[in-house]
């Protein structure tokens, strides 16, 4: 607990570490993140070169603007997010991506009497993240044909399992790999609609981003980190189980079923090779968002990734 608590101060401190490379998180240390922790403890980062500082933001909105700030060299981000914070002007340029492939989805209960996703017609629907989640839920609902008007859309703030657990609502936004796990841990029968299923493109979950500018200054330092995270990655996929015990090494609080579950779930899911570089996918997401109004141009998916530094 003292390391997560040390990585939130450096975080919330404007990152005090001088001369380590910052890498920031999306989120709170999870499952997600273990190749990371994996190069970490493995001296991959040294042995490549670099000493790497791995951050956890005090919010999950502010990566991409700190890295556009420059004052981490790197993020982590959802490609919807990247999109977003591109259309509204922050420089950045995507690296490589660390998850290859949508999480998200509608989740409820069958104790609700829910089987398909259009039984969700008449029900309550959770979400916690504006405006994103509204447009995707109402995307995966018309894709069924339930129309805005047959569900109502209740904001439950981050407490969104709670809500469903005490049937405040019939349904959340989850992730595969945590809510939905979850739930069927705890003795329910859950439900789960992928948002790929249902008319919203498939996404790169988790990307790296960079300033621009970083590219032309620091080529091999970028290079360097990604091949380590891409031993990290390699050394999890085949080790699951010590790469866990290491993650769960430096945070021992989540050493728990829910989280080696979670862990299990994630690992056929890491991008290979951190490659990034599906065009159809690109384009796909930027028509998604600019059709939906959550980008007002419908940015040129060139500008948005390069490959010159994967390893």
């Amino acid at each position: 607990m003292r390391k997560t608590i040390a990585f939130l101060l450096l975080a919330v401190l404007g990152f005090s570490g001088q001369g380590a490379f910052r890498l920031l998180l999306d989120f709170y240390p999870n499952p997600n993140h273990v190749p990371l922790y994996v190069a970490q403890e493995l001296g991959f980062f040294r042995e490549a070169g670099v000493e790497v500082e791995l951050l956890v933001p005090s919010d999950p909105s502010t990566p991409v603007k700190l890295v556009a700030a420059r004052s981490a060299e790197m993020g982590l981000t959802p490609q919807m997010n990247f999109l977003i914070a591109v259309d509204e002007g922050l420089p950045l340029v995507a690296v490589a991506a660390l998850i290859d492939g949508a999480l998200g989805g509608l989740l409820s209960l069958r104790e609700y009497g829910v089987d398909e996703l259009q039984d969700l017609r008449g029900k309550r629907i959770g979400y916690s993240l504006e405006p994103l989640e509204p447009v995707l839920w109402r995307t995966m609902l018309t894709s069924v044909g339930v129309a805005p008007g047959e569900y109502e859309l209740v904001y439950t703030g981050m407490s969104t399992l709670p809500a469903l657990l005490t049937r405040a609502v019939e349904a959340i936004g989850a992730f595969r790999n945590y809510e939905l796990l979850a739930v069927e841990l705890w003795g329910y029968a859950p439900v789960f609609f992928p948002q790929e299923d249902y008319g919203v493109p498939n996404t790169y979950e988790l990307l790296f981003v960079v300033h621009p500018e970083l590219l032309r200054e620091k080529p091999e330092e970028l290079r360097a980190v990604l091949r380590a995270v891409a031993r990290g990655l390699a050394f999890a996929r085949q080790n699951p189980e010590e790469a866990f015990r290491l993650f769960s090494r430096v945070f021992p609080e989540l050493d728990d079923e829910l989280n080696r579950r979670s862990f299990a779930v994630t690992l056929p899911l890491y991008a290979q090779g951190l490659r990034h570089d599906d065009h159809p996918r690109w384009k796909a997401m930027v028509d998604f968002l600019w059709r939906t109004g959550m980008i007002s141009t419908p940015l040129s998916p060139e500008s948005l990734y390069t490959t010159a530094v994967l390893p």
